[in-house]
């Protein structure tokens, strides 16, 4: 008689994440925790025996857009009541049982303190729970480092939570307090990273330049940055995302200046050039003290690259006080900005003020911030035509596989031709043309 051996097939995950750099990674160490238990990614909800989907809650249409995916995956539930849906993040965090209430058909909802336990909840699914995890608790930040979407690029998380509560902001209410790893943690990280073929680390936070001063150690951002550049050879850059005004520092500034390998682009928010506007904001600062705080970082870093934030129609905003914001922009000549349609958030302080400013006059104010933004972003592209950039590639262009396309140590988007695969690789590029967001050049 034949012994038959039954294989049993891999359990399967599909997982979509939303919103910032810091969920993307979240979304990378889920993987590899599920990994561990043998679970195979695939690509098509369909397929899958649980749908993930890592969200984020900072303006409603993110939110919006994740009830759209739950509410085509009900026929496919009905079809196949053993599959498990799942919801995790901030908007997991913030919205609790409504998720359940909207769409009856989900079976976990998982906080941004609990995502490390999704195998164990999991297992509780299983048998025949519907489970909620939005409890706080403190993160091991147990990676496996093979998972990630590219081999030569990787987030580290430096930092978790915010402790500026921005009346526009839910960030503050679904990752809690500031808590900051510990350098020697961080190096470790970022030289297993280095080992597994990854040249460059972008470090995440919701106010990275606080980073460190809850440990209360005279751990700083510089200090961290110092240390990766002097501990963790064959890194070709390090950059840190997102920065406050209120914390930029001479010490700061020294670090990025000192250590060539750290990046020279600089993400700081402004969100409005009106002081009244900044204030009902409660971002802690006036357009003076942002003006200072540019100057700190870029009287040490002259080629600077600086990029910026604003949200339009916040409530109570004016005509004049946007012209303001305008005028900003032009004076202080940004590289780039990312612009947002205010979007109430129910639990913020700003909510209770409603939402006065009309779509339509939103689009107005957003459109012509990318316009103006346009224009200085194209003048400071055409003067650097004729110079020659380091750019670490990364990979075939998307709009055109015939090229290569890579960015510079100040974020710089630049595309060339190139006879052989330079993944991963530091080269010397001469810029022969741009738009507005792309350099173009050649191999020198």
């Amino acid at each position: 008689m034949t012994e038959v051996t039954q294989v049993r097939a891999r359990p399967t995950v599909f997982l979509e994440d939303m919103g910032c750099q810091m969920n993307r990674l979240d979304s990378e160490l889920v993987l590899g925790k599920l990994k561990r238990e043998g679970f195979e990614r695939v690509d098509q909800p369909a397929d899958a025996d649980v749908v993930l989907y890592y969200t984020c809650s900072v303006r409603e249409h993110a939110e919006d857009k994740v009830y759209g995916r739950l509410g085509t995956l009900r026929r496919l539930k009905e079809e196949r009541p053993e599959m498990v849906i799942g919801v995790m993040g901030c908007m997991a965090q913030n919205h609790k049982d409504l998720i359940f209430k909207r769409a009856p058909h989900v079976d976990l909802v998982v906080g941004t303190s609990r995502f490390e336990d999704v195998a164990e909840l999991l297992d509780e699914v299983k048998h025949g729970e519907r489970v909620m995890a939005l409890d706080r608790k403190d993160l091991a930040f147990d990676r496996d480092i093979s998972v990630r979407p590219r081999r030569d690029q990787a987030f580290i998380t430096a930092m978790r939570g915010c402790n500026k509560f921005c009346t526009f902001c839910i960030v503050p209410f679904t990752q809690g307090r500031e808590r900051s790893r510990s350098v020697t943690e961080l190096v470790k990280e970022a030289k297993q990273l280095r080992d597994d073929g990854v040249v460059e680390i972008t470090l995440l936070g919701q106010r990275i330049d606080t980073y460190g001063l809850d440990r209360q150690d005279g751990t700083t951002l510089a200090v961290l940055l110092e240390r990766l550049h002097e501990d963790v050879s064959g890194l070709e850059r390090i950059s840190y995302l997102t920065s406050h005004p209120n914390h930029m520092s001479d010490e700061l500034a020294r670090a990025v200046a000192d250590h060539p390998r750290v990046s020279r682009y600089l993400h700081l928010p402004v969100q409005s050039g009106s002081d009244r506007v900044l204030q009902e904001m409660n971002r802690g600062y006036t357009v003076d003290d942002y003006r200072r705080a540019v100057d700190v970082m870029r009287n040490r870093i002259p080629d600077l690259s600086l990029a910026t934030d604003w949200i339009v129609g916040f409530p109570g905003e004016t005509e004049a006080e946007f012209d303001q914001s305008v005028d900003l922009l032009r004076e202080l000549d940004f590289q780039g900005s990312f612009v947002f349609k205010y979007s109430p958030r129910a639990g913020t302080r700003a909510f209770d003020r409603g939402d006065p400013v009309s779509r339509d006059e939103k689009a107005r104010r957003n459109q012509i911030i990318l316009e103006e933004q346009k224009k200085s972003s194209l003048r400071k592209n055409r003067a650097r035509i004729g110079s020659e950039v380091d750019v670490l590639v990364e990979g075939i262009s998307k709009r055109n596989s015939a090229k290569w396309t890579g960015r510079t140590d100040r974020n710089l988007i630049v595309c060339f031709p190139a006879g052989k695969d330079l993944t991963g690789r530091l080269v010397r590029v001469r810029l022969t043309d741009c738009t507005a967001l792309t350099l173009f050049g050649e191999l020198v």
